[in-house]
């Protein structure tokens, strides 16, 4: 059977400057983690954001964030400096012991201010939309703040 490792290095998958898996590969993943919550799994988005980073920053950037992500965790690089983490089994509180471990090894590689939003899966949530849709806002509202944590209402 293929595993994690296969999924993660396949071309299709892979975001080459950080090594994590791409957009796509979240797209694909994140829309069952969310009919899993929506069957009372747990599920946390954290929504990172760094300044555009030169591709050795962008290597750096992608190898912390996933020295620190759990093996059950997708971290994807969804490009312009944007990194989403999935944290399954974890609610908004298990989030933010997350984010802030995020942030610390973040902090040590990014070259300017680091912004992260978390949102977790609520029941009146109907469309995996709705869970990205939570999560931007906090981030943008973490970007607005010029940096740090905001967590969803």
């Amino acid at each position: 059977m293929l595993g994690r490792e296969h999924a993660i290095g396949h071309p299709a998958l892979t975001d080459e400057g950080s090594g994590l898996a791409n957009r796509l590969h979240f797209e694909l993943v994140f829309s069952y983690l969310f009919e899993g919550a929506d069957r009372g799994v747990p599920l946390t988005l954290l929504l990172i954001s760094t300044p555009a980073p030169t591709p050795d920053v962008m290597r750096a950037l992608g190898e912390r964030i996933q020295d620190v992500a759990r093996s059950s965790d997708l971290v994807a690089h969804l490009g312009n400096g944007r990194f989403v983490v999935t944290l399954l089994g974890s609610n908004l509180s298990g989030g933010r012991v997350a984010a802030d471990r995020f942030e610390t090894v973040l902090l040590e590689v990014a070259t300017g201010p680091v912004a992260l939003g978390l949102a977790s899966y609520k029941e009146d949530m109907k469309e995996a939309t709705d869970l990205l849709a939570a999560v931007d806002k906090a981030l943008q509202q973490a970007e607005a703040n010029g940096g740090g944590l905001v967590m969803a209402d």
